[in-house]
């Protein structure tokens, strides 16, 4: 039964640091795609009509996997978890209703969008069908993201009820729609993943940058640098704002937690901020300390006498595993230094200073890698910072999951889904590209259209 239950666990993890992968790029994409059309009209701008085409493209080949992936996990939480399925489908179904409609806005005007590009007299009207696509494939996630928040803090029933007796009673399920982490968390989430994708796709343009050897190609790039390297800034600030909101929330919503990714064995008044370390004997080793920064961080005060909690207030059977305590701290210092780096390229932006020397572009690559680390490493945080519960003090993950081995030649099925299916994607992408840019060079380069 604990094997099974392992591999329960591991399936689901495996299944969504995949699909997050897909998910971020068709985030990024939808925004951008509206982005680059809307300045090719403002502007007249052929380059930006250009780069809304082949993103456009390319988000059609995004969409459709992620679509794939999303219907997998739907089975998945069905077939994996079904007690946990029954609570939410009598407390918190809404947000799964609303994601279908936002899942219907998206498909219907991406549809509209690329099979009837050049149908519209007036542009501004198709482009509007861009800004549907976006907020349907934002929405989508959302929603999703409520359901996760309603698992850190759950609300909208009778809680004691349930625990005492089983029975679901006193549901209310705009309560627990707007749970008390809610709105931090969507605002985290959303920002989080968009950045993602944007530094992606930053990445990407800085690698075909240097692969193009045609001057109005590079052109193009170099555009699509600087539009998506202001949007990556603005993303991973916003990010970096809702999610010190959501660790400082924690303290009083999940004080296990936010004792475990600190590394707290003990309340304590003025914490020092600890990077690093490991448990080794019980003890805390291999560490730095940063005076009093924990607190300051934890309570925006230098001078508060209040304690942050410590792993001790709480059973040690219901610690989560301690490595989430580095993972915080990869979700933290990585995603620090891509903003630092965000920041200098906007310098040079505003200062109109080039962005295309070797240095920067390999520099757009390597974040690009990062921040898929950070992302992932900060869903990590979250979920296994919650074990041992799979909805915060109400149900345990070993109670909610299917234990019969017949699950596991699902689960070996998907994940060789999943093995190949999405370096295909990327792999399908990149190949669309790349054909649309060779015949584009060997076209007048006055009449190129990229398209």
């Amino acid at each position: 039964m604990t094997s099974v239950i392992t591999f329960d666990r591991f399936l689901m993890g495996y299944t969504l640091g995949a699909h997050i992968l897909i998910v971020t790029l068709s985030i990024a994409l939808a925004v951008f795609v509206s982005t680059f059309e809307f300045l090719s009209l403002r502007k007249k701008d052929r380059d930006y009509d250009i780069l809304a085409r082949k993103l456009a493209r390319a988000l059609v080949i995004f969409f459709a996997v992620g679509t794939a992936s999303g219907t997998v996990l739907a089975v998945e939480l069905f077939t994996l978890w079904p007690p946990f399925m029954v609570l939410i489908g009598k407390v918190d179904i809404l947000p799964f209703y609303y994601e279908i409609f936002a899942f219907f806005l998206e498909t219907i005007s991406l549809v509209l969008y690329v099979y009837y590009w050049d149908a519209f007299t007036n542009r501004y009207k198709h482009w509007a069908l861009s800004l549907f696509v976006a907020i349907g494939t934002v929405m989508s996630a959302v929603f999703i993201t409520m359901v996760n928040a309603f698992m850190n803090t759950p609300a909208g029933f009778n809680i004691s009820e349930y625990l005492a007796t089983g029975k679901i009673t006193g549901v209310n399920p705009l309560a627990a729609v707007a749970n008390p982490s809610s709105f931090i968390e969507v605002s985290h989430v959303t920002t989080a993943t968009f950045a993602s994708g944007a530094f992606v796709l930053l990445g990407y343009f800085a690698y075909r940058y240097m692969k193009n050897n045609d001057g109005l190609g590079r052109e193009v790039y170099r555009k699509g640098m600087v539009v998506t390297a202001i949007g990556a800034l603005i993303g991973v600030v916003l990010a970096g704002i809702a999610g010190d909101s959501s660790a400082r929330m924690l303290i009083s919503l999940q004080p296990l937690k936010y004792a475990a990714i600190e590394l707290n064995l003990h309340p304590m008044v003025n914490a020092p901020e600890r990077i690093g370390g490991i448990m080794i004997n019980g003890v805390p080793e291999f560490y730095i300390n940063i005076p009093r920064l924990q607190s300051i961080l934890a309570f925006l005060s230098f001078n508060s006498h209040q304690a942050v909690p410590g792993l001790s207030q709480f059973p040690k059977s219901e610690w989560p595993p301690l490595f989430v305590h580095l993972t915080f701290d990869v979700m933290v210092g990585g995603g620090t230094l891509i903003g630092l780096f965000g920041l200098y390229l906007l310098y040079r932006i505003v200062r109109k200073r080039p962005i295309t020397s070797r240095v920067l572009l390999y520099g757009m690559i390597a974040s690009a890698v990062l921040i898929e680390i950070v992302n992932d490493a900060g869903w990590v945080t979250d979920e296994v910072g919650r074990q041992p519960w799979i909805i915060y003090n109400v149900m345990t993950v070993s109670s909610a999951a299917n234990t019969s081995p017949s699950v596991i030649p699902l689960g070996i099925g998907i994940i060789l889904f999943y093995l190949i299916v999405v370096p295909f994607t990327f792999y399908f992408a990149n190949r669309v590209w790349v054909r649309r840019e060779e015949k584009a060079t060997k076209q007048v380069a006055g009449e190129a259209k990229w398209s």
